[in-house]
């Protein structure tokens, strides 16, 4: 029997134009043979090489070691508060051009946090999808979580070697989606 992705590759490109052609009953069918550009190379697939420990870095990288840290906002606007947040739980940090993911907690039964995800640089940045900014409050019982993704908050980091990161934020406009809007102010840093 032929390998089963012989027939497959050539038979996916096929289907498309089959439909296509049934779907007009004035137009001529035209069927396209599969050419040796379709046909496979007579690779199996699988994994090939030498098992073992995975590389934890490219050649001229640096990954960063940040374990304590603390994070500070304020909240104008329907929600008015001011907390601080002592602990710092995720702590996935790699200095410029790097990544972060970098998350600060009240701790105890206080669900408030703040989080800092996306590629990691010095200077002032909006947020955008590669440059996120989250405050989560427990305020009065409620919990509200506001995410910045869109520009509604500018990151600002002054520091981000391979041992500590830190800086402050400025947010205007920023919703929870319900609506719940605020104006928002605060600083963070993180260090080994």
């Amino acid at each position: 029997m032929k390998n089963p992705r012989t027939l497959i590759a050539p038979m996916g490109l096929l289907l498309p134009l089959a439909f296509l052609g049934a779907c007009s009953k004035d137009e001529p069918t035209t069927v396209v043979e599969p050419t040796s550009a379709f046909q496979p190379t007579g690779a199996t697939g699988g994994a090939t090489g030498t098992t073992g420990e995975l590389p934890t870095t490219t050649a001229g990288v640096t990954t960063g070691k940040v374990s304590s840290g603390q994070a500070a906002f304020t909240l104008t606007g329907d929600i008015r508060t001011s907390k601080t947040l002592a602990n710092l739980v995720s702590t996935v940090y790699a200095p410029p051009p790097g990544g972060m993911a970098l998350v600060w907690t009240a701790g105890g039964n206080d669900a408030t946090t703040v989080g800092l995800g996306g590629i990691s640089f010095t200077g002032t940045e909006p947020t955008s999808p590669s440059l996120s900014l989250t405050i989560t409050v427990q305020d009065k019982g409620a919990i509200t979580a506001f995410i910045s993704s869109t520009g509604e908050c500018t990151v600002t980091i002054g520091l981000a070697s391979g041992s500590q990161i830190s800086g402050a934020f400025n947010c205007t406009g920023l919703s929870a989606g319900s609506n719940v809007v605020v104006d928002a102010t605060g600083s963070f840093n993180a260090q080994g």
